[in-house]
C-alpha cells in the first residue's frame, strides 16, 4: 500500500527536528519540502541534496489555495510510485493548509499518511516567554480569524504573521477589539538564542518592524473587563448582583424591571425616528442591559441563563428559515413571512388560527395589536378582496358612530362603535400597507410642530393660546403651516 509521511522540518535550526524524522529522512526514497525559506532547509540540503522544493509554486499560481492544491496533487501522483517523506516548517499540525489537503486526498486515493510528531512554533514560542501554553491560551491563524474569536481573558498567539500587509490586517482586527494602546508581543525566531521579543503597542504594529516567516504575535490577557467584548457584560450584571454588587440592582425582580425594558425600547424608537445613530447606539445598549438583567435573575433562580437565550433565538432562526439553512430558495419576502407564520404555528401546537391569534401579546399598543390582528387573519384567508370593500366599511362604521352620538347612546356603546371606526381604518391603512402606529405618531407630532408654531405667532402678538377663538387660531394654524413648509425647503437645500 502506498504510504505518505509527514513531518516537520522544527522551528528554527535542525536541531528542533525529531529523532525518528532525522531517522526516515536518511531512509524515505523521494523527500518534499514545501519550502527552502526556511533555516533547516539548508541543513537538511547537506543530508538529502536530492529533495524537491516546491517554492517554484508559489511565484507560478496566482494564490496560496492554489498553491497547497497543486503540492498536494504533486504528491498524490509522485505517492503512488515510490515512498513519500513530506516536510513542512515547524509541525505538521499548526496552520499547514497543506497538509490539510494531502490527507484528505490521499484518503480518496486509499493512500496511508502517518503525521509525525514535532516541535511546533506554539513549543518554540512559549518556551521563550517561559509561559505554560496549557493555561488558557488561544492559538489564531492570522490569515483566518475574525474580530470575534478574540478573547480579552486568554493568551492568544496569532501564527502567520510573516509580512506587513498581513500585520496591517491584524492590527485592524485588534484595534477593533483592544484599542490602539494594548500592548502586544511580536516574536522572531522563537526558541532559538537569538530570538526577538518587541513589545509595542497595537496602534505601532505596522511601524518599522520587519516581519518574516518567523514572526508571531502574542497577547497577554486583560486584567480588566474588555468592554468591547460582547461576553463582558454577562460579567458586569454578575457583580452588579454578587455578594458586594449594587443594592439597587440586586433589589430587582422580573416584576419590577417591566417598566424599564418598555421604556427602553420606545427610546430605541424615539432615537431611530430622529435619526440620531450616536443615540441608537446608546439606547440599544440600554435595551441589551435588559435582557441580560432578566437573563441573571432567571440564571440565579435556576430557570436558565443568558446562553439558553442565545441557544434559543439562534435556534428559532435557523428553523424558520429552512429557505436558507436547508435548502436554498429564494422566497418574496410576504412569503418569508407567511412560511414563519406557519412555522411557528406548527412550534407552539396551535392548532388553529384562532388559537394564534389569542398567542398574540395583549399588552401591544393598541394600534399594534389591531394590525397584527387583522395581518394574521388575512393570512389565514380571511380578508377583504379589495379597496372598495374596506371605503364602504369605513363609511358603514362612521355611520353608525355618528347615528350613536346623535341618539346619545351611553358611553360603553360610544366607546364600542368609535374602537369599530379606528378598526376599520387600521385595517385600511394595513391593506395600503402603512404602519398605522406610525402614520398616527407622525400626524401627532406634525400637530406638535405646528401649534408651537401657533403658540409662538400668537404670544408674538399678545394672546393667550386660550383666548383665541375659532377664526383667529385658524388663521394662525394656516399661517404655521406656510412657516413650517418653507422650513423644511431651507433644509433640504
Amino acid at each position: 500500500m502506498a504510504k505518505i509521511t509527514i513531518g516537520g522540518m522544527g522551528t528554527a535550526s535542525i536541531e528542533h527536528m525529531t529523532l525518528k524524522t532525522h531517522t526516515l529522512l536518511l531512509e524515505t526514497e523521494k523527500i518534499f519540502l514545501r519550502t527552502e525559506i526556511h533555516k533547516s532547509a539548508a541543513e537538511i540540503r547537506k543530508i538529502r541534496p536530492d529533495s524537491i522544493s516546491f517554492d517554484a509554486f508559489y511565484e507560478k499560481y496566482a494564490c496560496f489555495e492554489e498553491v497547497y492544491d497543486k503540492i498536494s496533487d504533486e504528491i498524490i501522483a509522485c505517492a503512488e510510485k515510490h515512498a513519500i517523506m513530506y516536510l513542512v516548517p515547524g509541525s505538521a499540525v499548526f496552520a499547514e493548509k497543506s497538509v490539510e489537503l494531502l490527507v484528505q486526498k490521499a484518503q480518496q486515493k486509499n493512500i496511508s499518511v502517518e503525521i509525525l510528531p514535532s516541535v511546533s512554533f506554539v513549543d518554540a514560542v512559549f518556551a521563550t516567554m517561559q509561559k505554560d501554553a496549557a493555561h488558557n491560551s488561544k492559538l489564531l491563524d492570522a490569515l483566518t480569524f475574525d474580530v470575534n474569536d478574540l478573547d480579552s481573558k486568554s493568551t492568544l498567539l496569532i501564527s502567520q504573521v510573516y509580512d506587513s500587509f498581513i500585520a496591517s490586517d491584524v492590527k485592524l482586527k485588534l484595534l477593533d477589539y483592544y484599542g490602539a494602546e494594548k500592548k502586544v508581543c511580536v516574536i522572531k525566531e522563537g526558541g532559538e538564542a537569538q530570538a526577538q521579543v518587541l513589545w509595542i503597542t497595537v496602534g505601532e504594529m505596522d511601524r518599522s518592524i520587519a516581519y518574516d516567516h518567523m514572526s508571531s504575535v502574542y497577547l497577554l490577557p486583560d486584567e480588566e473587563v474588555n468592554l468591547r467584548d460582547y461576553r463582558s457584560l454577562a460579567q458586569v450584571m454578575k457583580k452588579l448582583r454578587g455578594k458586594n454588587g449594587c443594592n439597587w440592582d440586586k433589589a430587582q425582580d422580573h416584576e419590577s424591571l417591566k417598566k424599564y425594558l418598555i421604556e427602553e425600547c420606545y427610546e430605541v424608537i424615539d432615537a431611530i425616528d430622529q435619526k440620531d445613530f450616536k443615540a441608537l447606539c446608546e439606547e440599544l445598549g440600554d435595551v441589551l442591559l435588559q435582557i441580560y438583567f432578566h437573563a441573571n435573575i432567571a440564571d440565579e433562580e435556576g430557570f436558565f441563563d443568558i446562553r439558553d437565550v442565545h441557544e434559543g433565538i439562534n435556534k428559532k432562526m435557523i428553523t424558520r428559515h429552512p429557505h436558507i439553512f436547508e435548502s436554498r430558495k429564494d422566497l418574496e419576502a410576504e412569503e418569508v413571512k407567511d412560511a414563519w407564520e406557519e412555522i411557528k404555528r406548527k412550534e407552539k401546537g396551535q392548532q388553529s388560527v384562532s388559537e394564534s391569534l389569542k398567542a398574540i401579546p395583549k399588552a401591544l399598543p393598541a394600534l399594534v395589536y389591531a394590525n397584527r390582528l387583522q395581518d394574521k387573519a388575512g393570512r389565514a384567508g380571511f380578508d377583504f378582496d379589495s379597496m372598495d370593500q374596506i371605503y364602504d366599511k369605513i363609511r358603514e362604521e362612521t355611520e353608525e358612530f355618528i347615528a350613536c352620538m346623535k341618539a346619545n347612546n351611553e358611553k360603553t356603546r360610544q366607546k364600542e362603535e368609535i374602537g369599530d371606526w379606528l378598526f376599520s381604518i387600521v385595517n385600511l391603512a394595513r391593506f395600503l400597507k402603512i404602519d398605522s402606529e406610525d402614520a398616527l405618531k407622525s400626524t401627532s407630532q406634525k400637530f406638535l410642530n405646528r401649534f408651537s408654531v401657533v403658540e409662538e405667532l400668537a404670544l408674538s402678538d399678545g394672546y393667550e393660546i386660550k383666548a383665541l377663538d375659532m377664526e383667529k387660531a385658524d388663521l394662525y394654524w394656516e399661517k404655521a403651516k406656510k412657516i413650517l413648509k418653507e422650513k423644511i425647503k431651507d433644509e433640504k437645500k
